[in-house]
């Protein structure tokens, strides 16, 4: 697999002292679709989480009202950074400083205000009423908050601590796409449109990727946006600065890559540490329904997994108090390609690694769409729900594995580097 190995030992090298290394600050790219814009009229909900907590896995949350399914930090169950509950809402975020007040804060953060969405809220409409209400007690939010329901429901919601706007996904005024994107700022905070121009954002922080997830998801509209586009073409997006797809990669011509891709402005980041697509239901379909397909791992270096909320336990490859297990491995590998600057990605690798593993990706959509189909059909316990989402997880986690095991056999079977040469010592005793 690994033709050209001869830079593979300085890769190991930088492995060890990337994991030492501190990662930047919280950055994500995120989407609200409406059914609408959809291609089966069900609503879609994404988001690329970029955020210093880099292992993750993912976890059942029992002790609310409502049941739920969530990415969080792991080990940690006291915030949830995406996730879906047994009513068929979805939420995520992307952090949004400029929404920021002065004068100390108090109430929940960002994810605590996610994970109690996700044990309380039913509908975006209940979302929306969390929010009013703590806008009298007082958040620390700083976020522009997605949310889709099993009703139909689409809006995104950019929220302060005392403060909020909602702009829905299903209004032809507000987004005439049938889609919202954000990323790491607000609208409200800088006097923007809804949906702002590149023009208009000028050199803000986080305006190209903001940029090229509109423009991936143009290109699609008029096809209709599908959960398969957003895995492949959205979470895994590599544009150099003025939005070009590069070379090579998933959106870009086919050619060959250039030798290193800088990430710091892509979508798939060298800070990208998760990444989930929420596929919703459409009014009258069973909440049951909805499903997470989770990235765990930076996704340009692992495979999506669908996840349900009633599932009797997660699938091992996904859950772990010190990071799920498929995920370390993504770790690993994305940290082997990693540039010498740790701002970009080496590319010699990726061609075999995408080959690999998206064709195993490939397989697991399309078990998944017909086991769905079958579920709407028959209708399954949540035991056949469990086995079938452990099975899609090993299938993930065996092509994980493989990868991994090639990229350790080139380096041990590499020549062992001659030892050093020291000039002679001449010392009297």
């Amino acid at each position: 697999m690994y033709a050209n190995r001869a830079s593979l030992i300085r890769m190991l090298m930088l492995l060890l002292i990337w994991k030492s290394s501190p990662l930047p600050l919280d950055a994500c790219t995120t989407a609200v679709i409406s059914g609408r814009a959809t291609v089966d009229g069900r609503p879609l909900l994404w988001k690329n989480r970029d955020a210093p907590a880099r292992h993750n896995e993912v976890a059942l949350l029992t002790e609310g009202p409502l049941r739920a399914v969530a990415v969080v930090n792991a080990g940690s169950r006291r915030s949830a950074w995406m996730g879906m509950n047994e009513a068929g809402f979805c939420i995520e975020n992307s952090l949004s400083t400029d929404l920021r007040q002065p004068g100390k804060k108090t109430g929940p953060a960002n994810g605590l205000l996610i994970k109690r969405a996700l044990l309380t809220c039913h509908t975006v409409a209940d979302f929306k009423r969390l929010l009013e209400e703590t806008n009298q007690s007082g958040r620390r939010t700083v976020a522009n908050f997605g949310v889709i329901d099993a009703q139909g429901g689409a809006a995104l919601f950019e929220t302060g601590p005392t403060s909020f706007t909602m702009f829905d996904a299903n209004d032809p005024a507000v987004a005439p796409h049938g889609y919202i994107v954000r990323s790491n700022f607000s609208t409200t905070a800088r006097d923007f449109p809804a949906n702002p121009t590149p023009e208009q954002l000028g050199k803000i922080y986080s305006a190209e990727r903001y940029s090229q997830a509109c423009s991936r998801l143009d290109l699609q509209k008029d096809k209709g946006i599908t959960v398969d586009y957003l895995i492949r073409n959205l979470t895994r997006d590599l544009s150099d600065p003025k939005g070009t797809p590069w070379p090579g990669t998933v959106n870009g011509v086919k050619q060959k890559l250039p030798a290193v891709i800088k990430t710091d402005n892509t979508i798939s980041r060298s800070t990208t540490v998760s990444a989930a697509v929420f596929q919703g239901v459409k009014p009258g379909e069973d909440p049951r329904l909805a499903t997470m397909w989770t990235i765990l791992g930076n996704p340009s270096f692992s495979i999506a997994v669908p996840c349900w909320v009633e599932v009797q336990e997660i699938a091992d490859p996904l859950a772990d108090d010190k990071g799920a297990e498929l995920g370390e491995i993504a770790i690993s590998l994305r940290a082997w390609s990693k540039s010498d600057d740790g701002k970009g990605i080496n590319t010699e690798y990726l061609p075999d690694i995408w080959s690999d593993l998206w064709s195993v990706e490939d397989k697991i959509l399309s078990l998944t769409s017909k086991f769905q189909a079958a579920r709407v059909e028959h209708g399954y316990s949540p035991g056949a729900v469990t086995r079938f989402h452990q099975k899609m997880a090993q299938l993930a986690m065996t092509a994980m594995q493989q990868e991994l095991r090639e990229m350790k056999q080139a380096a041990i079977t590499l020549p062992a580097p001659p030892p050093p040469a020291f000039a002679p010592v001449k010392k009297k005793l």
